[in-house]
């Protein structure tokens, strides 16, 4: 998070970390695109193929396919033709790994799931058959995100992001802020109260994390207060940290050190991870442009955290015996079961549980939940009975797909995530899975309209609204929905509640509003008239 771009754009204009060219060039093509993403992706394959006898099976062919749909955003963005946060680009970068890297490492590692076997012997078979619905899927994702946004789209995303009859009112902001992070303050410091004290806090965190049980929106408001107060500072002391950029990367560290001790003690990755990636787009759209290197630092940074996070995840307080030196890292990880190929293919991928839940499906050992996990995720943010309705949740279909029907009454649970396409295959099949890559195509074209205009206004509203776009982009690919609901509850929904309630009504004039412009100049001229 070193290099980042000490110039600040010019209000209203692109970030100067979007486009490293002027537009137009014969680098701008988007043929170019295309034809690197043909040439680079299939000439991986091969030469992957030509030096690991594993990966000479016809499972490659569609998984390299998908890698040329999803990477032709990766080269965009190579390419500087993308901003650096554009949540398509971002999609391009990690669908990537997700879709084409991931597995091919299951296979050339030999990395999968204990306890879980496919219904043929060879795992390859399973990745190929998920890998050609992904194709399939992706070619319709690049259909929507591809096909022309009329005129009338656009304006209507300026109007609503831009809230064009409302200004933002920064006073207001910072007020609405400040009553919000006291909120959260308190409800952390009751947390700590009902828990009996720090050291009571402390044990039900790291050691005794029953002890949470029933005190889920209590955590939630405790939670939001370090990222409300990141937003603050960024907002509020902006000019001054476009001039220091060095005091933006202590409020990276400072958000993620008060994140950890308000939240990540309990082994949540995601209560640290995804407010960190809001700051990080928050400091890209508000305050200074941050540059591909930066962002491939902080890439890297969010790898080794995760790597961290896990083995303390595993081993809880006996990760310090890493620092004491009575134990190596290795050893915790081999303990742990939380080694790297977990990070990389457990943590930001699905491809062996995606193919594994299709395998259930075609061979008829699963059957479909028809919507009750999307039924059972909201209910799960409800406290009391409401919230305790008789559903059949993730958990229990997942279990009994995973592992054979019946195994979830027996008490076995399985805390697994599917991913959007593998969720949506527990609940309709590969029908579901087709359809979920329809819904990520149609929540990206928003997403980059909305980021495209945020980053070109000059308003702080927009800029705000659009900070979660680009980490909901990867959740979306990677979590359930009670995960996606999770996060915006505890992370979006305080930011956009503050927005709004700093915006204020103002007078209409001419320059804001066309239609009062136009009546307007009608009444003048009408005036003159009769003076005349």
């Amino acid at each position: 998070m070193a290099a980042i771009e000490a110039r600040p754009a010019p209000a209203g204009a692109p970030a100067a970390s979007c486009a490293g060219r002027p537009a137009g060039g014969p680098a701008d093509a988007p043929g170019v695109s295309w034809l690197l993403a043909a040439v680079l992706v299939p000439a991986t394959s091969v030469a992957l193929a030509a030096t690991n006898p594993l990966l000479q099976h016809w499972f490659l062919i569609p998984v390299t396919v998908c890698g040329v749909l999803i990477g032709v955003d990766a080269v965009e963005w190579l390419l500087r033709r993308r901003d650096v946060f554009d949540p398509q680009a971002i999609l391009g970068l990690f669908g990537l790994h997700f879709y084409y890297l991931a597995p091919i490492l299951h296979v050339t590692l030999d990395f999968w799931p204990p306890l879980l076997f496919p219904s043929t012997p060879d795992w390859r078979a399973a990745l190929g058959a998920m890998a050609l619905l992904n194709a399939v899927g992706l070619a319709g994702y690049r259909a929507i995100v591809s096909a022309p946004a009329g005129r009338r789209a656009e304006v209507k995303v300026q109007r609503h992001g831009g809230m064009r009859f409302l200004s933002f009112d920064e006073v207001r902001f910072q007020r609405f802020a400040v009553a919000a992070v006291a909120v959260g303050l308190l409800a952390f410091a009751a947390l700590v109260t009902l828990l009996g004290g720090p050291a009571g806090f402390l044990t039900a965190m790291t050691q005794d994390r029953q002890a949470l049980a029933g005190l889920g929106w209590l955590l939630l408001l405790s939670e939001s207060f370090p990222l409300l107060l990141f937003c603050l500072v960024a907002v509020r002391w902006r000019g001054v940290l476009r001039q220091r950029t060095g005091l933006v990367v202590l409020l990276l560290v400072g958000l993620v050190v008060v994140q950890f001790a308000v939240s990540g003690l309990r082994g949540s990755r995601s209560s640290v991870l995804w407010p960190l990636v809001l700051g990080l787009v928050l400091i890209h759209l508000v305050v200074v442009p941050i540059t591909r290197k930066a962002f491939f630092a902080s890439a890297a940074v969010v790898v080794v955290f995760v790597y961290g996070y896990g083995l303390y995840k595993g081993a809880g307080v006996e990760v310090m015996d890493i620092a004491k030196g009575t134990r190596t890292v290795e050893e915790v990880s081999e303990t742990t079961g939380r080694g790297l190929p977990m990070v990389l293919l457990g943590d930001f991928g699905r491809a062996d549980i995606q193919a594994l839940l299709l395998d259930r499906e075609r061979t008829d050992a699963a059957g479909w939940s028809l919507g009750s996990t999307y039924l059972a995720a909201p209910l799960s943010l409800v406290p009391g009975t409401l919230g305790d309705a008789d559903l059949r949740d993730k958990s229990q279909v997942g279990t009994n797909a995973l592992y054979g029907p019946g195994v979830y009454e027996s008490g076995l649970r399985s805390e697994r995530v599917f991913g959007i396409t593998g969720e949506a295959t527990l609940n309709f099949g590969p029908a579901g899975a087709l359809a979920s890559f329809a819904v990520l195509g149609l929540f990206l074209r928003f997403a980059r309209r909305y980021h495209r205009w945020a980053r070109r206004s000059s308003q702080l509203t927009p800029k705000l609204l659009c900070v979660p776009l680009g980490a909901v982009t990867v959740i979306l690919v990677t979590a359930d929905l009670d995960n996606i609901l999770a996060f915006y509850v505890g992370e979006v929904l305080p930011l956009t509640v503050v927005v709004f309630c700093a915006l204020a009504r103002r007078p209409a004039t001419g320059v804001d509003n066309p239609k009062v412009g136009h009546y307007a100049s009608k009444r003048v001229l009408a005036s003159n008239a009769i003076k005349s």
